[in-house]
């Protein structure tokens, strides 16, 4: 008697090799990523609120995923990361606020841009390999964020608060990048998690007091924040990892360059929000010169570091 189709789908994912199941965990997150900012429009509440309880919700799992190991979180933990877990937590909460006062496009372009702040300050700070030429492709990028911006639709969800926000969010991702390298040290994933997300949830709580009615989300809200800590909290953080041990980290950069045009895809398909042709152009300007940017980048890196 032969095996049903269900009986051979087990079979079929086992007999995968680790790349290819690597290239689809970079899928997947790349996906849960780009959701993010479609999501919490969805969620139809304040962004703070939600950064709040997503935070707090993504605390508890990866605290029960490190207590499954029979570790805990130390007090020298929480020492080691305290600066870097309260940028995590203000970049969230910035981010969502500010999503919920723009559009997909403009926050997810104005997010895209870190990369290139990122790369100068690696450079300054811990004596980390710079392209010139690749810096060129920066400025090409910029220059399509400035079309997006400038070309969104008077009768949108765009607004200069909203940009504000995303600008600022932008800001306090790259300290949390530079902050992470300085002082997260040789802390595994599973431990970082577990301690840096109580501390950003700690430093989002009084803005979620001082915005007031804590706990006044509607049931929408409350289903959207779940799924937004299943997704981008969890899921994607532990794909990353698992990407991690197939697939070179430059490999994953380069993927998540695709994360501001699939948002854009996201919110049209979700929300039902409209660019036009000039914002195509624009994105299409940002994706080539940050995927352009990160290519020349890793290039001149291998190029100046054999070893690498």
């Amino acid at each position: 008697m032969s095996a049903g189709p269900s009986a051979q789908a087990p079979s079929r994912i086992a007999a995968l090799s680790p790349k290819t199941l690597g290239v689809l965990a970079i899928v997947a997150l790349v996906l849960a990523f780009s959701l993010s900012s479609t999501l919490v429009k969805r969620a139809e509440s304040p962004g703070v609120l939600v950064a709040f309880w997503r935070m707090v919700a993504v605390s508890v799992v990866w605290n029960v995923v490190l207590w499954s190991t029979g570790r805990r979180v130390t007090l020298h933990d929480l020492r080691q990361v305290l600066v870097p877990g309260v940028l995590f937590g203000l970049n969230l909460a910035v981010f969502f606020a500010g999503a919920t006062h723009n559009s997909v496009a403009n926050a997810a372009l104005i997010g895209s841009l870190a990369p290139f702040l990122i790369v100068p300050v690696g450079g300054w700070l811990f004596a980390e390999y710079i392209n010139p030429k690749a810096l060129l492709f920066a400025v090409v990028a910029f220059g399509g964020v400035a079309l997006v911006l400038l070309s969104a639709p008077r009768n949108g969800d765009a607004s200069l608060e909203g940009n504000l926000f995303g600008l600022t969010a932008m800001l306090l991702l790259v300290g949390y990048v530079a902050s992470t390298r300085h002082f997260r040290d040789e802390m595994d994933v599973t431990t970082f998690m577990a301690t840096i997300c109580p501390i950003a949830a700690v430093a989002v709580l009084p803005l979620a007091v001082a915005h007031g009615d804590v706990f006044g989300m509607s049931g929408t809200g409350w289903t959207f924040t779940l799924i937004l800590t299943l997704t981008s909290g969890v899921a994607a953080q532990g794909l990353l990892v698992f990407a991690q041990g197939s697939i070179q980290i430059g490999t994953i950069g380069i993927a998540q360059v695709a994360q501001p045009a699939l948002a854009v895809v996201c919110s049209f398909v979700l929300l039902g929000e409209v660019v036009n042709d000039r914002q195509v152009a624009g994105i299409a300007v940002v994706t080539g010169g940050l995927l352009a940017f990160v290519v020349a980048h890793q290039r001149g890196a291998r190029l100046s570091d054999p070893a690498r």
